[in-house]
């Protein structure tokens, strides 16, 4: 998977553009999110996009979601949560190597102050979950720096959790990898977590009580390939807005700096020949700290025209909801670099699918924090389908799919941003239940379908009613088409 995702598909670091594309490209190197964004007019879907937008899935990253099509890959960046985590997929073995060479680095390097002290100075071994925490000093010069990495396995999976202390703060340290650790649980495919938290490659972290009383802050990147359009690439990436300069991070006054200022005759001349789309402030949903620039850059000596699409959020300081967020969307892009390949969207289309994805990011719905819709488009054409435990795509009547064998339950009214439910279907009951007057049900995970609009009855049903379905059919408008 991708590392520093956020710097990947940077042109400037890849490619010998001129010296203003260089300074543009410049502004991507900060990183911010915020919580829920909405959309300036919202580009109209073009016929060779539809299809890909007709399934789509929600991810989880961070706090936050988003809705991508179904068929994108994700590309997963660094996360720090607020040690660094980095997962290694079916690495369990991997991650065991590293250790082995961590240790092995620390015994051979040489002594502290040039006595005959190893920079090793534990191993701590860990049963819950499996693996080794590693202490050692940063290197022969210092003895108050220290690295402290922690190893572990959980399932075929690897994990590693890095920190970099002052001495004196050691034992902390290592308690934090040991939280950190235990809390992480793995994350199914398209599971979206109902409690505080944040989601990375594969597993969830969730919140600690120490985080609700001194928030870190946390820094995620996740990326986006488009199957249908692989040069396509979306990132997003948020981190703890800065308390000292939040403004310092505006794309506004980078931008702005950028235009007014040229360095030379030849980035004059270079700006000049950029094409703009959209240079305002941009609000997502609730956040108004955003402001967005679209661009095609134009073409030049071994570099194609692209796409180069960008908003950033000062954000919130303190407020792990409203972070600092770089989003970044480029066309033409090929062994990471924008502009290496021709761009296979147009303008028209490259503004759409940049408006399309964007205006779904939302904070995602926990105990603790209520969601806020997403984007206020079309609705959803009815057959959607969304699985149990997944966020509702759409407001309206579901039933559970013919083709996914569960019964029971019926019509239900769902609001968009709502889990889905389970199944709830009647038992048998035993001779003792039947005494007792009592019914049994059971709970199980389907796949939901939508089969109408229209909105709730006045009072939802609760118990036998609701497992029946009864009072929704009554209510429920009939399907059409």
């Amino acid at each position: 998977m991708l590392k520093g995702l956020h710097m990947h598909i940077t042109a400037s670091k890849h490619l010998p553009l001129i010296a203003i594309a260089t300074a543009a490209m410049l502004m991507t190197a900060c990183d911010h999110n915020p919580r829920q964004w909405k959309t300036p007019n919202m580009t109209t879907l073009t016929p060779r996009l539809q299809p890909m937008f007709q399934k789509t899935k929600t991810v989880c990253f961070g706090r936050f979601i988003v809705d991508v099509p179904a068929t994108a890959t994700i590309a997963w960046g660094g996360s720090d949560i607020p040690l660094g985590v980095t997962i290694y997929p079916d690495g369990a073995d991997k991650v065991k190597g590293l250790a082995l060479k961590f240790i092995d680095e620390l015994k051979s390097e040489k002594a502290i102050n040039h006595d005959d002290v190893p920079l090793l100075l534990s191993v701590d071994e860990m049963a819950e979950p499996e693996g080794k925490i590693v202490t050692g000093y940063e290197d022969f010069q210092s003895i108050n720096d220290l690295k402290i990495n922690g190893y572990f396995k959980t399932n075929n999976d690897g994990i590693v959790i890095d920190s970099r202390p002052l001495k004196p703060y050691k034992d902390r340290a290592i308690g934090k990898i040991k939280s950190i650790a235990r809390r992480l649980r793995p994350l199914a495919e398209n599971e979206i977590p109902a409690e505080p938290g944040n989601c990375i490659e594969n597993f969830f972290l969730p919140d600690s009580p120490d985080d609700e009383k001194n928030h870190p802050g946390e820094l995620i990147s996740i990326g986006f390939r488009l199957k249908d359009f692989p040069d396509a690439h979306l990132s997003i990436s948020v981190a703890p807005s800065n308390p000292h300069d939040p403004e310092g991070d505006s794309l506004q006054r980078q931008w702005k700096r950028i235009k007014e200022d040229p360095a030379s005759p030849e980035e004059k001349e270079a700006l000049a020949k950029i094409k703009y789309f959209r240079e305002s402030p941009r609000q997502i949903h609730d956040w108004k700290t955003g402001y967005e620039v679209l661009v095609r850059n134009p073409d030049e000596e071994k570099v194609h025209s692209y796409h180069d699409f960008q908003v950033k959020f000062i954000g919130v300081p303190h407020d792990p909801y409203k972070p600092y967020a770089d989003i970044q969307f480029q066309t033409g892009v090929a062994n990471n670099a924008a502009g290496a390949t021709k761009a296979s969207l147009t303008d028209e289309e490259a503004i759409a699918v940049w408006d399309k994805i964007t205006s779904t990011i939302r904070v995602r719905p926990t105990s603790a924090i209520p969601l806020k819709s997403a984007d206020a488009g079309p609705s959803l054409p009815l057959g959607e389908l969304a699985a149990t435990g997944r966020t509702c795509p759409q407001t309206g009547w579901w039933a559970p799919d013919e083709e996914s064998g569960t019964k029971g339950s019926g019509r239900q009214h769902i609001k968009k941003g709502e889990r889905m439910p389970h199944v709830v279907s009647q038992g048998a009951p035993s001779l003792w239940q039947k005494l007792k007057g009592e019914q049994p049900v059971h709970q199980m995970a389907t796949v939901w379908k939508l089969v109408a609009y229209g909105d709730a009855p006045p009072a939802a049903p609760t118990g036998i009613a609701a497992i029946n379905g009864s009072a929704n059919e009554k209510n429920a408008p009939e399907r059409k088409g």
